[in-house]
């Protein structure tokens, strides 16, 4: 277990922000799936859980790569989470046009779709995980 005591604020921030990329990826995939699903069945697409899972999972893999670049290059701030945002919608856009063999445009507004949903839904998780996480590491540190 970590000692808190010997941790600086900085690498307490630190810590928290690497937990909560992790956990909000995770959580984020696995609502990804769903929200996949759900916008195939209302396009009369596929809604293949396998389908599903493979495009969430390329978004997984390339957002907590580029989430820690952003996150420690430039800070957590809105704005990143945008260029986040387009990042996911471009590699997205790509993926499900080649797994759903459709034109790049209806790709693209199903991606659209799909990761302004999961967008809205990270910042929400996001503030509260930030906040549970917190209260987490300050107990720890209180009882260390």
């Amino acid at each position: 277990m970590i000692n808190m005591l010997f941790l600086t604020a900085d690498e307490i921030v630190i810590l928290t922000a690497f937990i909560l990329v992790i956990v909000l990826a995770i959580a984020m995939f696995i609502i990804g799936i769903f929200v996949t699903r759900w916008k195939a069945r209302k396009k009369d697409w596929s809604d293949s859980l396998l389908t599903a899972f493979v495009i969430n999972l390329i978004w997984l893999l390339t957002d907590i790569p580029v989430s820690w670049i952003v996150e420690f290059l430039f800070g957590a701030n809105f704005l990143f989470g945008i260029v986040e945002l387009v990042i996911a919608i471009i590699i997205g856009a790509i993926v499900v046009k080649i797994i759903y063999k459709k034109e790049f445009g209806e790709s693209f507004v199903f991606v659209i779709v799909i990761q302004i949903l999961l967008f809205l839904i990270a910042i929400v998780i996001g503030i509260v995980l930030g906040i549970i996480i917190s209260f987490i590491l300050v107990a720890l540190l209180l009882t260390a």
